[in-house]
């Protein structure tokens, strides 16, 4: 995967880093953002690498994940769950509830555009995540889809772009299979995969 374009994104934040300022991220999606059934979720594992690369630095990451929900939650609870914090930086991953709720891909666009821009607009730096690979290849296929608009939409609102998908990817063409990755039946994330999305994330620091 090339991250260069999405580390011209973080670009500001990684030099308040660099410099050992006070930095606030703010981690925005669904139960994949909030780390559903484990101990820790990616924000932990990537605050803990974010510390130890600059130890000078303050980081505060605020978790504004919540299981199950949509897009259209994200417009309602954007102000107090992200815009309140005055972050630096912001992640944003929706997408598979919004695909299993049968939201159309147009509206899925435009909601996440809405999010995406007003938190660009507030003056903080922005990624967008994909998910991960899922179990079944109907619904595997059906993602996809909603990934790829999450893709056009970093590019259309020049904000950054992470293909945690194509991260897993690279890890199960590689030979380990996708169970090592995620609770068994329940097609989210062991610690062994949120781990992955931390690492994806510091390459771009």
């Amino acid at each position: 995967m090339d991250y260069e374009d999405a580390r011209k994104h973080v670009a500001r934040t990684r030099k308040e880093l660099e410099d050992g300022c006070s930095v606030t991220l703010v981690s925005f999606g669904d139960s994949i953002t909030a780390g559903y059934a484990v101990r820790r979720g990616f924000p932990s594992f990537w605050k803990e690498a974010l510390k130890k690369k600059y130890p000078e630095a303050s980081i505060d990451i605020v978790n504004s994940g919540t299981s199950g929900d949509t897009t259209l939650d994200g417009i309602a609870k954007l102000k107090w769950a992200v815009l309140s914090y005055h972050p630096d930086l912001v992640t944003i991953n929706y997408g598979i509830n919004d695909a299993f709720m049968g939201l159309p891909l147009e509206e899925f666009k435009a909601n996440f555009k809405e999010i995406a821009g007003t938190v660009k607009a507030e003056g903080a730096e922005v990624v967008l995540l994909s998910s991960q690979p899922l179990e079944t290849p109907y619904y595997d296929k059906l993602v996809l889809n909603y990934y790829q608009t999450v893709e056009a939409v970093a590019k259309e609102l020049d904000v950054g772009f992470l293909d945690v998908y194509e991260s897993w990817m690279e890890r199960l063409k590689a030979g380990t299979p996708l169970s090592s990755f995620i609770l068994p039946g329940l097609d989210h994330p062991n610690e062994a995969g949120y781990k992955i999305v931390a690492e994806s994330l510091m390459k771009l620091f």
